[in-house]
């Protein structure tokens, strides 16, 4: 026999989670980036538009978006007047939903009690930043990361915005979870590591424990996919991709990445002054174009700028020209 209220609820549930997938995605394209797509969803029945309203008032009343420098936004009275302003044909029903079902969150005033100093936390340009969250949890940022915190009485729930980030969660009895552009980890107790990626992609290497990772995908794949990994996994979310994909062994180890250091195995010392220039208040600049195809292998200390600069020099017997704004690497 049919159960109609069971197939309802798996459809709402099923337009809810594209509702979510949707709002993640705008979210990580660029800012004016077109949105025709996403009309052309909304516009499908008033269903969708009631969805993607609940998704998009639930994050922006949450603290952890409230304060985003990205992608928080000044409360607007009238939403009516939002709404036609991004061009969606259903502004009057989308302000209506909102006007009548949405209350504030609590989550805003509890994580202005909890963390009244620093809801978004951010690494110096060249210099890589650790901190001691609340609950006792270690986090590492990369240079020039930021990370928004929400701490409240149910959950822990961090969301990077912007570089790399280390996190080694501590024992508490509130679940834990990290965005990155459109994934999400959770864990009790683990170490990991979360890059977002330029691409808009993320990748995730876990170094103790197990962590699950939940991936919101493009609105036409219809689910949201998920994947648990362990101690010494690495996976990637591809932004536009169907779910986390396992990263094939690479010849540069970042492991020690949060004290400075970074272990190579024949790559091109192109990559390698890359990377130290991440985090060098002035530029390692190679004058010839062609030593930087030179593979190059060992252990460096990318943080140490002018030393790095010494080391790779003697090295490849190159000359070290330090100029007032940058240090050059040429041919003797």
């Amino acid at each position: 026999m049919n159960d109609p209220d069971g197939d309802n609820d798996a459809r709402r549930h099923a337009i809810e989670e594209q509702a979510i997938a949707w709002f993640m995605h705008i979210r990580s394209r660029p800012a004016g980036a077109d949105q025709s797509d996403l009309e052309a969803w909304l516009g499908q029945s008033v269903e969708h538009r009631e969805a993607y309203a609940r998704a998009q008032q639930h994050f922006e009343t949450s603290e952890i978006l409230k304060s985003s420098v990205r992608y928080g936004r000044p409360k607007v009275k009238d939403r009516r007047l939002w709404m036609i302003g991004i061009g969606l044909a259903a502004a009057l029903t989308l302000a209506v939903a909102l006007g009548s079902t949405f209350r504030s969150s609590p989550r805003v005033e509890m994580a202005k009690t909890e963390a009244p100093d620093a809801p978004v936390m951010r690494a110096p340009r060249h210099e890589i930043r650790k901190v001691m969250l609340g609950d006792g949890s270690q986090l590492t940022l990369d240079a020039s990361s930021r990370v928004e915190v929400a701490m409240t009485a149910k959950e822990r729930r961090l969301r990077l915005l912007e570089g790399k980030a280390r996190v080694a969660i501590a024992n508490d009895a509130r679940p834990f979870f990290f965005e990155a552009g459109a994934g999400e980890v959770s864990a009790s107790s683990a170490s990991f590591d979360v890059d977002l990626r330029g691409d808009g992609g993320i990748e995730i290497a876990v170094l103790s424990g197990d962590v699950e990772l939940r991936s919101l995908m493009r609105p036409a794949v219809l689910r949201t996919s998920q994947q648990r990994i362990s101690t010494g996994q690495s996976f990637a979310f591809l932004e536009d991709g169907v779910g986390p994909a396992p990263l094939a062994n690479e010849n540069t180890n970042y492991l020690d990445w949060p004290e400075g250091w970074v272990d190579y195995s024949a790559v091109p010392l192109k990559k390698l002054i890359q990377d130290a220039n991440h985090y060098a208040r002035k530029p390692i600049v190679l004058d010839d174009a062609d030593s930087g195809k030179r593979l190059v292998s060992g252990r460096f200390r990318i943080t140490e700028t002018d030393r790095f600069a010494e080391r790779v020099a003697s090295l490849f017997d190159l000359a070290l020209v330090r100029k007032p704004d940058s240090l050059h690497l040429r041919k003797r």
